[in-house]
């Protein structure tokens, strides 16, 4: 890993945010930056251009929202009267993307050591178009939460692309690849799988969302006739 890429790439990210911040909330600014992070891989990736600095672009952003988030872990506690509970609730909501960023960085780092580059990051780019809709989806909500027809298509889009790319591409990509997969050090391995189990667990949750949503349809379609036959 070049130090000298990867101080200036986390001022890079630090600076971006302070701009965007100035138009947009915290939490705003952060899905805009982790898509601009997103959309630039994709592009690297695909003109091949640079890929060693675009690794390091990766790992200078998972710095950077690192210590994004443990800002916001911060700031949660200190404005908060029971200091412990909101450290307590703050740490479960973000614990998911500490662990996301540290095994990513890992997974990343292993490229720059010798383990194989193109099936590593054959597979970093599947998890990498398997979040575009999440940022998508995240700017319909919070820019547009009136709009709750959308706001389902949006959540509805956003699992089809998610479990698709997690679940069906990501294992095809494991399963033809398998035999440079197990020749990774145990370490990779357990961070590929670790991160496998994450895409898992997170379509299972945009899975019961969009069951919650269904049922909210129903019930105000219900609501909406017994209107209709009351008028």
């Amino acid at each position: 890993m070049n130090i000298e890429y990867l101080i200036p790439l986390v001022t890079f990210w630090h600076t971006i945010s302070t701009e965007i911040m100035k138009y947009q909330s915290p939490a705003m600014t952060n899905n805009l930056v982790s898509f601009i992070h997103c959309l630039s891989f994709i592009g690297h990736y695909y003109y091949d251009y640079n890929l060693d600095y675009a690794i390091h672009i990766c790992i200078g952003f998972y710095a950077y929202d690192l210590f994004f988030i443990f800002s916001q872990i911060y700031d949660a506690t200190k404005c908060a009267h029971d200091s412990a509970l909101a450290l307590t609730l703050t740490l479960k909501k973000h614990t998911p993307f500490i662990i996301h960023h540290i095994v990513g960085t890992g997974i990343l780092y292993a490229t720059l050591t010798g383990e194989s580059r193109e099936h590593i990051l054959g597979g970093y780019i599947i998890l990498e178009k398997s979040n575009i809709m999440i940022y998508i989806s995240y700017y319909i909500h919070k820019q547009h939460a009136e709009y709750q027809r959308l706001n389902g298509l949006s959540d509805f889009v956003q699992l089809l692309f998610y479990a698709y790319y997690r679940l069906v591409a990501l294992s095809l990509f494991i399963y033809n690849n398998r035999d440079a997969f197990f020749q990774f050090h145990f370490m990779t391995q357990f961070m590929i799988l670790g991160i496998y189990g994450m895409g898992v667990a997170w379509s299972h949750r945009l899975l019961q969302r969009n069951i919650a949503n269904i049922r909210n349809y129903r019930l105000m379609a219900d609501r909406s006739k017994k209107y209709d036959s009351a008028g």
